[in-house]
């Protein structure tokens, strides 16, 4: 026998038992049906708020790009910086927009002194941080991880003026650390750090690094100069093996160094004629790092600073280094690093933005074939770069940039934006004219003369200028 509770119908009936219809039913059932569709909404939405304030992305601490960009500044090498040195390279590299100094330091005697300076200053000028990059190849390196790692990072990581990877934990970076193994027993004497080191792919998850640094910013295969423009394979590759954890790009200007076999021993360069715009222009159209750090302020070995010079004290330039830096500034690269740090941060297009439309021109002081009165034979891969003049115009609407050199020009049509462009090479000081609608917008005429006659060095170092 068919039974039925009292709210059943039977086939065919249209009302319940007390006589109201199905729909009036459901309508009556309206406000208690509404209520609690919307206490589920206002649970759900207070789930996803707390979600995102306490950063919970798919299930790993580390959270959205931040876009910050940091010098390589190498201690080793000023021993007896000062200070005010100090103060005078911050406030530069502050007015180019980086964000700070990651520290590179040995076990010298000045290490620790030139830590206190350096920190020092950073917190008197203010919204200027700082990482330490423990070099693992510097004599004698950090076997002694007790009292050469941790008590540096007990000092640093609380300080005002770390850099903290986007506002939570203070960095840590390394030069060659692949074959440390011990950052877990580090970590357990110090407060929490955001390790990125710079260590091989494969060794990443070995050494418990948060994120990855690739120091390789020049063409190159194993280290060995090749005739060839710089890619982003190796940037793909760290993508690739870190899923998504903090990855820091690097980016250089130049690489040069000219040392016998007798010093250090290294005789080499890499191709590097237009390489600063060319990776300027993988990181913000392709690579988009969470990081990037600008391959150096300082090193001043191998040429590719961009910090000033220091004829005041040469100590700074490291053993011969002196004989290709000497009246060699690369200062005007700054100006070119500045309109792409801001595109960088802010998504935008490379350009003057508030500051004034400005040309950067390079070259280097010999023609590459020129037999110099050297006692060290030309530097491997010194028949890769052009000989040419180079120059970069950043500005606000389209131009001609015309690039005179040896009593040659070569007239170009320039963007908005940043446009780099290649000239004559030849005897003399070269010059350029900038011109808009018939008009000259900026012209001048380089401080350096090449010499296509002799030279004493083969000096494949560049010679950088900016105006105004």
């Amino acid at each position: 026998m068919f039974r039925t509770t009292s709210n059943q119908r039977l086939p065919g009936q249209n009302k319940y038992p007390n006589g109201e219809s199905f729909w009036q039913r459901r309508i009556a059932c309206l406000p208690f049906l509404t209520f609690k569709l919307l206490a589920f909404i206002v649970v759900a939405v207070v789930i996803i708020v707390v979600a995102v304030a306490v950063g919970v992305t798919l299930g790993t601490k580390h959270k959205a790009v931040t876009n910050a960009v940091y010098a390589h500044f190498v201690v080793g090498f000023v021993a007896n910086y000062t200070q005010a040195d100090w103060t005078n390279d911050m406030t530069l590299a502050k007015q180019t927009g980086i964000d700070g100094f990651a520290l590179n330091i040995g076990t010298d005697s000045w290490t620790d002194t030139q830590l206190s300076y350096a920190y020092t200053v950073a917190n008197q000028i203010g919204d200027f941080k700082l990482f330490i990059s423990f070099d693992f190849q510097a004599a004698p390196g950090f076997s002694d991880y007790n009292n050469e790692i941790v008590p540096r990072l007990k000092s640093y990581l609380p300080n005002p003026a770390a850099a903290l990877y986007n506002g939570g934990n203070p960095m840590v970076s390394t030069f060659s650390s692949d074959a440390f193994s011990d950052w877990k027993a580090v970590r357990s004497q110090v407060q929490d750090f955001e390790l990125i080191p710079f260590v091989q792919p494969a060794n990443i998850a070995s050494t418990d690094a948060d994120g990855a640094f690739q120091w390789n910013s020049w063409p190159s295969n194993n280290n060995t100069p090749i005739d060839s423009t710089m890619t982003t394979a190796g940037d793909s590759y760290y993508q690739q093996v870190l899923h998504g954890k903090p990855y820091m790009a690097g980016v250089s200007p130049w690489f040069f160094a000219h040392y016998s076999n007798t010093s250090y021993n290294k005789n080499y360069l890499y191709l590097s004629d237009t390489l600063l715009i060319d990776r300027w222009n993988e990181m913000i159209n392709n690579v988009k790092p969470h990081l990037i750090e600008l391959q150096t302020w300082n090193d001043f070995s191998e040429s590719h600073y961009f910090g000033p010079l220091h004829p005041e004290n040469p100590s700074v330039y490291e053993g011969d280094a002196a004989t290709w830096v000497d009246n060699m500034p690369h200062d005007g690269w700054r100006r070119i690093h500045q309109a792409y740090i801001t595109a960088y941060k802010n998504g935008t297009a490379p350009g003057p933005g508030n500051n004034p439309e400005s040309v950067v021109m390079w070259y280097r002081p010999n023609p590459k074939a020129l037999t110099c009165t050297d006692p060290l034979e030309p530097p491997t891969g010194s028949t890769f770069p052009a000989d040419a003049v180079f120059a970069a115009a950043i500005l606000s609407s389209p131009a001609t940039l015309s690039v005179c050199a040896g009593g040659q020009c070569t007239s170009s049509n320039v963007q908005a934006g940043v446009t780099q462009v290649s000239g004559p090479f030849g005897a003399g000081q070269p010059s350029f004219t900038l011109t808009r609608s018939g008009s000259t917008v900026l012209s001048g005429t380089a401080g350096l003369a090449i010499n296509t006659a002799n030279c004493t060095t083969y000096n494949f170092n560049a010679y950088v200028q900016a105006w105004p």
